[in-house]
C-alpha cells in the first residue's frame, strides 16, 4: 500500500504536506473560531499577484511575493482595526484588487510563460528539495509562535475585551498573526494551488470543533487530522491517479462530514 513513499518525489511531496498542514493546523482554530477564515482565500488571491510580479524579475518569485503578501496583510489589519470597514469587506477589497491587478500585469507582460491552471490548482508532487525545507522551517516557525503565545492568543480568539484588559497587545497579535498566515499561504500556494490552499487552514478547526471539547483539544485534534488527511490524500491520489491537493481537499471534507454527523 505505501510502496509509493519509495519514489523520491512522493517523499518530498509527503514532507512538504505534513509541514504545511501542521503549520495551517496550528494557525486554524486562531482564524476560522475568530471567524477570520477568510483572511486566508484572500491572502491566497493576493500571493498570486506577489508570484507574478516576482515571476516578471526573478527565477526566484518568494522574494518579491512574500514581502508583497505580508505588508498587505498589514493593509488589511490595519483597515480592520481601524474600523474603516469590516473584516470581511477589507479582505475582499484588497484581494479582489490584487487578483485583477495580477491578471492585468499577465495580459501587458510579453515574457509570461507559465501555467495559469497549474498556479490556480498547484501541484505538490513537483516539489524541490529547498522548498521542503522552507516549509519545515516555516512549521516551526509558526509552532514556536503559537506554544510560546498560546494563551494570549487564546483570550484574542475568545474575549478581545478581555484581552486589552489583562493587557494583550491585541493589536500586535493581530499583525503578527496575519503576517505569518500570509507567509503560510505564500509557501504554500505554488504547490497546493491558489484555489485550494485555504482549505488548509479552514478545516482543522472546522472538523476538530464538533468533536473536541476544550480548545486545546481543537488544536491538538486538528493537527493529528490534517497529517492523517495528507497522508491517505497523497494514497489515494497516487493509486486512483487523481490531481493531489483536490483529493486532499476531498478527503478533508469527508472528514468534516463524518465529524458533523459525530458531533
Amino acid at each position: 500500500m505505501f510502496d509509493y513513499l519509495k519514489e523520491t518525489f512522493m517523499q518530498n511531496a509527503l514532507l512538504l504536506g505534513v509541514a504545511l498542514s501542521i503549520s495551517a493546523a496550528f494557525l486554524s482554530p486562531y482564524l476560522v473560531l475568530n471567524n477570520k477564515a477568510l483572511i486566508a482565500d484572500g491572502m491566497s488571491h493576493i500571493s498570486f499577484t506577489g508570484i507574478i510580479i516576482g515571476l516578471l524579475f526573478s527565477d526566484q518569485p518568494l522574494y518579491f511575493a512574500i514581502p508583497f503578501a505580508i505588508l498587505t496583510s498589514i493593509l488589511i489589519t490595519f483597515l480592520t482595526q481601524s474600523k474603516t470597514m469590516q473584516g470581511d469587506v477589507a479582505i475582499g477589497v484588497v484581494s479582489v484588487f490584487s487578483l485583477a491587478l495580477g491578471f492585468i500585469i499577465i495580459n501587458a507582460s510579453t515574457g509570461f510563460n507559465r501555467s495559469i491552471e497549474q498556479m490556480l490548482v498547484g501541484n505538490i508532487l513537483t516539489v524541490t528539495t529547498s522548498e521542503v525545507i522552507i516549509s519545515i522551517i516555516l512549521m516551526f516557525f509558526i509552532m514556536a509562535f503559537v506554544l510560546l503565545l498560546y494563551r494570549p492568543l487564546l483570550s484574542l480568539t475568545y474575549d478581545l475585551d478581555y484581552a486589552r484588559f489583562t493587557g494583550v497587545k491585541t493589536s500586535i497579535l493581530n499583525y503578527l498573526l496575519s503576517s505569518l498566515t500570509a507567509l503560510f499561504i505564500v509557501i504554500g500556494v505554488r504547490t497546493i494551488g491558489i484555489l485550494l490552499i485555504s482549505a488548509y487552514i479552514i478545516f482543522p478547526a472546522l472538523i476538530s470543533s464538533q468533536i473536541a471539547k476544550s480548545f486545546k483539544n481543537t488544536l491538538l485534534i486538528g493537527v493529528g487530522l490534517s497529517v492523517i488527511t495528507i497522508i491517505f490524500g497523497l494514497l489515494l491520489s497516487y493509486h486512483l491517479d487523481w490531481p493531489s491537493s483536490s483529493t486532499i481537499v476531498v478527503v478533508y471534507t469527508l472528514f468534516f462530514v463524518v465529524a458533523f454527523i459525530i458531533g
